[in-house]
């Protein structure tokens, strides 16, 4: 699982203050996660929550295999599409569970209704023969999942 880094900000006095916290996992499994608020000023904890994640194989829409060279050199070159399937305009962002493994040319779709785009992948080299799985998730503006695309990469 990915976290982002520690934020700081300042409370003010007796007041209540929301906070949001995101996650994306990028891999199955449970972890624990500490939130803690320290006050600064005196070193002293003033209150922790313990934020327990469990995230779950995601459902695959669309599967793709692949037979990729090894030491590639560059890496290699493949398009998958994405259709819009909304009667309205909207916009996706693309992102991948294997960031070491795939570039995305593109991050950020805007579709018009029922419109379709090619994603560009940039599988980057690599010099052991192998098998793995990669994920590319689509996701709306509110960063909710839409679509979750399986690349199944031998490296022969």
């Amino acid at each position: 699982m990915q976290l982002q880094p520690k934020d700081a900000f300042v409370l003010p006095a007796n007041s209540v203050q929301e906070m949001h916290v995101g996650v994306r996992p990028v891999q199955v499994g449970c972890k624990n996660v500490f939130i803690n608020v320290v006050d600064t000023e005196f070193h002293q904890l003033i209150r922790s929550w313990l934020v327990t994640i469990i995230s779950r194989h995601p459902v695959i829409n669309k599967s793709f295999e692949l037979m990729l060279p090894v030491g590639g050199g560059k890496g290699s070159n493949k398009k998958i599409s994405f259709k819009n399937p909304y009667g309205v305009r909207k916009v996706f962002f693309v992102r991948t569970n294997r960031d070491d493994l795939l570039h995305l040319k593109e991050q950020r779709l805007e579709l018009g209704p029922a419109e379709t785009a090619s994603i560009g992948l940039r599988f980057c080299p690599s010099m052991a023969p192998g098998y793995t799985e990669i994920l590319v998730f689509i996701n709306d503006e509110d960063d909710k999942n839409e679509e979750t695309f399986c690349v199944k990469a031998t490296y022969q």
